[in-house]
Parts: structure tokens; C-alpha cells; sequence
């Protein structure tokens, strides 16, 4: 969908009609700062659809803040081998299942692998080296081979390994990596020795035990495109049959096993927490993850299929928060675990001068999809005693209480509030300790039954749906609380999966977390959860590598429009919030599909904070309007500004999306603004669909 006026996205998207109008104020003497007990009441939206023009009057009173700062925990994020993600994106190996197991009962080969001539899955069991299984290659033409993505544009030099044995004394293989034979569709015999050979090495094998072969390949300069597919080759080449297995192929700049590309991108995106958890928690036995990789059992993810190596396992997620400056937050398995195995993973992970300071127990157990789900008392009951023993095994640490919140139609908030007073409760009885904090996913999984609308309606439903949260859900969630702890709770709300997720079929063709809505999407919850910053202390947004994030296609890493949302509010770090009142037009939005119904939803969504730095002030402000621009007209108070900058992130197709071929699409753009010294007021049109965040400086 465009926007309805086309003669507005170039001038927008440009900076030119990002239209500045200063008006000089008298120079005030210093204010006095008054402190408010509750972050919220510093937020007030009045609605006037009549105000002529449109335009929505912001102002902002620096003179009053929240007592609470806000936590730069709430731009957390979270990974999950939700599939195979993490091996598709973040594990360099460009070979995917190493070990060459069966993933399914059904599978003719192994998965990712193609057999062809005379080569044969060996499955009698311990066949394999330190695995089940291998391949045998044979005279005269046995052959296994694996589509692949190099990065040759980057990186030139790249590390093969493999463990290779000759069961009848003596046999020769060559290994090689061919460019050209890729059609684009599936494998067929002749593939694998199509196209021209870019790297190659003959390799004798001699006597019937196990040997671990180390090669180095440097391509040639150009000799695979940037996106363009090879195939990796290890053939029989004459002599007896050659077992092989555990084969593996690294670029040179691959870092603790890890893609340069994206830990760059992981870094830059200012992550406060990364959480290891989701679905596959439930099912995740964290031993499997330990130890030497090659003896790491590979096996199918037993929460959403394809093949899970463990290659990335414990000490690979601590090394991947401490590289991205990110704290390490980790679900243990509540859902076919124990209390023992938690307990362990605790002392694992904390002993020595490492530390995860924060602990989550369980994941969505309220759901019929999640494995070990139970009721609200068997998830009450689980919670306290995993809790106990993971103290024991750490005092120290900050643990998390499976909550619920993703339900929001009136008998849903009902079973959400019941749930989360049934743990709050246990949590509490014969004298124990409330969990830190109660954690909640209020994913919007799309399209729920609002496929057969048009995308506008799609639009409004998906974006009241934050000020639902703010004005409903999350008070909802606060009043859980006090009413087992009191007005002295010790827990807070940590959301720890928000976000559009994928919802059904057609969830492409509406608001989704790939494209240019998911990005606004994003915006608005962040200033849900920030006009609750007292209370939501903790967020994990959906995801690393899958949601809205870092992508990987073609062996190119690129990045999702809602990446530069959260990057825009974490790299401002927001602090202290200030008042902000706003007055303009609005809308009342009725419950569709699973979505329920909001009141008073302002077109121009807001909020403010001093930074860290106290000569910094901040403001959020989103135009959820789908088509129409938006004019603003912005005060300040307490706070005289010398400069200020702008940030803007939309385009002007809300479905727009980043692609391994053209990662540009949708980035966040710089503005230029007219200076301000001795200036508090400034006018300024927000494109439709858009963010914009504004910086003042004394």
C-alpha cells in the first residue's frame, strides 16, 4: 500500500519536508525538578479530531521526571535454535550437519547431503566417528556433496575438516569445492561433478581406525559471485571403499565458530540482555551442549525439527554475549527437565570468574504446543522448586517466573491474571521469595484471523495493539502483583518475546516483523513499555535470528527494518523519563480476530526521557497513521536546548523489506534540523508510517 498523497515520500524521505519552524522563547531561570512516584502519570494523550489542521501539540517538561529511571535492560533481545537459525546464520560452518546423522525416521540420506553413485549411509549403530553414523564412498563414482554459500567477497581462506578411515586397507577421495553446476533447484545426479573446481585435494586414506584430516583451501579472487551457490564434493578416486564423517568448512575469519558479519551486526545493535530460551528450552538438556563439538550428539530439535548439531551450546552463548557486550540471560528446562539439572547449569555456568546473573524458569508452559506444558498450579509448583534449588546452587542470581500475557480479549486477560496470581502466590507462601520478575510474551501472531481484511484494517488492529498493552494489559499485569506483594512488590514485568510473529498462512501479505510495519510496530511497544518503565524493567525482543532481525540468505548477512527501531532507542539511552502531554487526533479501534478492542488511540505516539547524559534530551515520536503525514507542533519546558538532530526511519511502502541483494531498502536516516540555540518550540510534518526520534542538547 502508498501512501495516499504521492507527491509527499520522496520530499519526506529526502529530509526536505521534514519542514522545522523555531520560535524563540525568553530566557528562564532554572526550574525546579519535581519527582513523580509513577512513571505513567507523566504521559497524558488528549484526544481532539477536531483540531484544525490535524496537528498534535507535544509538550514536554523536563522540570518533571520518574523517580525510577528507565533500565537499559528493556532493549534485550533474544536467540533460540528455533529450526536451524542459529546454523543458518551465526554458526560460520558452511556445511550444515557435520555428522552425517538421520534426523528423521524417514530420511533416505542425511539431511542437508546428497548421495550419489556407489555411496552408502552406514546406520549400524557406532558406525560413525564419536556418532552414530557415517558414509561410505565406493568404486566408482560414490559421491556426497552439499550445496553451499561462501563468502569468497569477504574472505578467501578456508578450513576443511574431516575424519575419514579405509575399512579394506587403502582408498583414495578427492575433495572440492565447484562453482558454476548450481541450478537453483534440487540436487540431481551429475551435480556433483558439474561446474569448474575453485578448490580442490586428492587425499590418500590408509587402515581401518579413525584420522582427522586438516586441509586449507584458498580460492581464487572472484571466483564465486557475492550469493552465488557451490558445491562442496568429497568423491571416491580409486583403491578401496573410504568411510568419512564429521565434516566441517570454515571461513578463516570465523571467530570462536561465529560469523564476523554477525557479531558486527550484534554489536551494533546495542543489546543490553541476550536471552538463550524459547520453545527449545522445554526440551533442551544442557549437557548435550558441553565439551569437545565433534562428541556433542547430534539429534532432531525436538521443538521444531531440522537437525541440532549442539555445536552452539553454553560456553558458545556466554562467549556470544560477552562479544557482544550483552548480559547473559538463561531459560532453564521446566518443561522435561529437573530441578537438579537447572541447578547444575547454574554451578556450570558460575563458577570461576564467569557469571549469568539471570535465570528464567520455564517457557509459555501454559501452552498445549509447549513441551512439559502444565496448568496454572503444576507451572506454580514447578516454579518453587526449581527456584530453591537453583538458589542453593547460587543465592546470588535473579530468577524469573513463567507468567502469561498472551491472551487479550476479556475471559483471556481473566486466565492470564488467574495464572499469574497462582505463581505470585506459591512463589510467596511459607515465607518464600517472590520471583524478580514475572515474564510475559504478548506476541501478535499474524494474520489470527484477520486474513480476509484489507490491509488497512490489518494496520490499525496491529498497531492499537500497543496501546492496549499500555493502556490495559500491562496495568493489568501490575495490579497482579500488588495484589499478592503489595505496593512494596519486589517484581517486575519482563516481557522477554514481544513482537509480530508469523500467525498463519497469508502472514506475508499483511503487517509482519520482515518489512517496514514491523519496524513501527516495534516503536510503539517500546514506548509501552516505556511509559511503564517503573514496572517493565526487563524486555527480550523477538529475535536475534529469527523475527525481526539479523538475516543470512545466500551467505550474505543483512538486516530487518525493526532492527534500526531498537537500535535508534537503545543507542539514545533513554533515562530519566519527562512529562509529556499531547493533544490531537485519534481513534477508537474495535476488537478483530484474536486483537481486542482500544480506545483513544493517538495518530502520534510519544515518549520522552533525559539521557544518560543529563544535557541530553530524547523523544520518540510515531505517526502509526498508515497513509496521512502528520504535523506536530513541539514544546519545551525546563530544558533549553543549544542543538538538536533527528532520526527517521520509514519508506514509503509500509510492506517494504531488506534482502541479501538489496540491504538498503529500509535503514534509519539522519536529518538536518536549523539550530536552537536559546529556542524551545519547533514545528515539523511526520511522514505516515513512520518513526522519528528527535535529540536536544544544551
Amino acid at each position: 500500500m502508498k501512501i495516499k498523497n504521492p507527491s509527499l515520500p520522496l520530499a519526506l524521505l529526502c529530509g526536505s519536508l521534514f519542514s522545522v519552524t523555531i520560535q524563540a522563547a525568553p530566557k528562564a531561570r532554572p526550574t525546579p525538578v519535581a519527582v513523580s512516584a509513577s512513571t505513567p502519570d507523566l504521559f497524558h494523550f488528549r484526544r481532539d479530531d477536531a483540531v484544525p489542521g490535524g496537528v498534535t501539540r507535544i509538550s514536554l517538561d523536563a522540570a518533571r521526571v520518574a523517580a525510577q529511571p528507565v533500565s537499559p535492560n528493556v532493549f534485550g533481545n533474544f536467540i533460540e535454535n528455533l529450526g536451524t537459525v542459529i546454523y543458518d546464520i551465526l554458526w560460520a560452518d558452511a556445511l550444515h550437519n557435520p555428522s552425517l546423522e538421520r534426523i528423521e525416521k524417514t530420511d533416505p540420506e542425511p539431511q542437508w547431503w546428497d548421495q550419489a553413485g556407489a555411496a552408502t549411509w552406514q546406520e549400524t549403530s557406532g558406525s560413525g566417528c564419536l556418532s552414530q553414523r557415517c558414509e561410505r564412498l565406493s568404486s566408482p563414482d560414490g559421491a556426497l556433496s552439499q550445496r553451499v554459500y561462501l563468502p569468497v567477497y569477504r574472505v578467501r581462506g578456508y578450513t576443511l575438516t574431516l575424519w575419514t578411515r579405509a575399512p579394506g586397507g587403502e582408498g583414495r577421495i578427492t575433495l572440492a569445492v565447484r562453482a558454476g553446476g548450481e541450478t537453483g533447484r534440487g540436487f540431481h545426479p551429475g551435480m556433483e561433478t558439474a561446474g569448474q573446481a575453485v578448490a580442490q585435494t586428492a587425499l590418500s586414506v590408509a587402515g581401518p581406525a579413525w584420522r582427522k584430516q586438516t586441509i586449507h583451501w584458498t580460492l581464487p579472487a572472484g571466483a564465486i559471485a557475492k550469493g552465488q551457490a557451490a558445491r562442496f564434493v568429497v568423491a571416491h578416486a580409486g583403491g578401496g571403499p573410504v568411510d568419512v564423517d564429521q565434516i566441517s568448512l570454515f571461513p578463516d575469519d570465523a571467530v570462536d565458530g561465529m560469523d564476523p558479519d554477525v557479531l558486527r551486526a550484534a554489536r551494533a545493535w546495542h543489546i543490553s540482555v541476550l536471552r538463550l530460551a524459547g520453545n527449545y528450552s522445554s526440551g533442551y538438556h544442557w549437557r548435550e551442549g558441553i565439551g569437545p563439538r565433534e562428541a556433542r550428539p547430534t539429534s532432531r530439535n525436538v521443538a521444531w525439527g531440522g537437525v541440532d548439531s549442539h555445536a552452539f551450546g553454553t560456553d558458545e552463548f556466554l562467549d556470544l554475549a560477552r562479544r557482544i557486550g550483552a548480559t547473559p540471560q538463561i531459560g532453564v528446562n521446566a518443561g522435561d527437565g529437573t530441578p537438579e539439572e537447572a541447578a547444575a547449569w547454574v554451578r556450570y555456568c558460575n563458577a570461576g570468574t564467569r557469571r549469568v546473573p539471570l535465570w528464567e524458569i520455564g517457557n509459555e508452559l501454559y501452552g498445549g504446543w509447549q513441551i512439559g506444558h502444565t496448568d496454572a498450579a503444576g507451572n506454580a509448583a514447578r516454579f518453587v522448586a526449581f527456584r530453591d534449588a537453583m538458589l542453593k546452587a547460587d543465592p546470588g542470581i535473579r530468577v524469573m517466573a513463567t507468567g502469561k500475557g498472551s491472551e487479550f480479549g476479556p475471559g483471556g486477560l481473566d486466565r492470564d491474571n488467574a495464572w499469574n496470581v497462582a505463581v505470585l502466590r506459591a512463589s510467596v507462601a511459607n515465607g518464600g521469595a517472590a520471583p524478580d520478575y514475572l515474564t510475559i510474551h504478548p506476541l501478535v501472531g499474524l494474520p489470527g484471523g484477520l486474513g480476509g481484511l484489507p490491509y488497512d484494517l490489518k494496520w490499525e488492529s496491529a498497531m492499537a495493539h500497543p496501546a492496549f498493552m499500555g493502556q490495559t494489559e500491562i496495568p493489568e499485569m501490575i495490579q497482579d502483583i500488588t495484589k499478592v506483594e503489595g505496593p512494596d512488590a519486589k517484581t517486575r514485568l519482563a516481557p522477554t518475546e514481544w513482537g509480530i510473529i508469523i500467525g498463519g498462512r497469508g502472514w506475508d501479505q499483511g503487517p509482519n516483523h520482515n518489512v517496514t510495519a514491523g519496524a513501527i510496530y516495534n516503536a510503539l511497544t517500546l514506548n509501552a513499555f516505556l511509559r511503564h518503565s517503573d514496572w517493565v524493567t526487563l524486555a527480550n525482543m523477538t529475535a536475534l535470528l529469527h523475527g525481526g532481525s539479523i538475516k543470512k540468505s545466500h551467505g550474505v548477512v543483512y538486516v530487518d527494518p525493526q532492527y534500526y527501531t531498537s537500535q535508534l532507542y537503545a543507542a539514545a539511552r533513554p533515562q530519566k523519563p519527562i512529562a509529556a502531554d499531547w493533544t490531537g487526533p485519534g481513534r477508537d479501534v474495535p476488537a478483530r480476530g484474536f486483537l481486542p478492542a482500544a480506545a483513544d488511540v493517538p495518530d502520534v505516539d510519544v515518549f520522552s526521557a533525559l539521557s544518560a547524559d543529563p544535557k541530553t534530551l530524547v523523544a520518540f515520536v510515531v505517526n502509526r497513521h498508515l497513509t496521512d503525514a502528520r504535523p506536530i507542533h513541539l514544546s519545551l519546558a525546563g530544558f533549553a536546548p543549544a542543538r538538536a538532530t533527528a532520526m527517521l526511519l520509514t519508506s514509503t511502502d509500509p510492506q517494504a523489506a531488506n534482502t541479501w541483494d538489496h540491504p538498503d531498502n529500509v535503514t534509519s536516516q539522519p536529518f538536518s534540523l536549523p539550530a536552537m540555540a536559546g529556542k524551545k518550540t519547533l514545528d515539523l510534518t511526520l511522514p505516515p508510517h513512520a518513526l522519528v526520534v528527535l535529540t536536544f542538547r544544551k
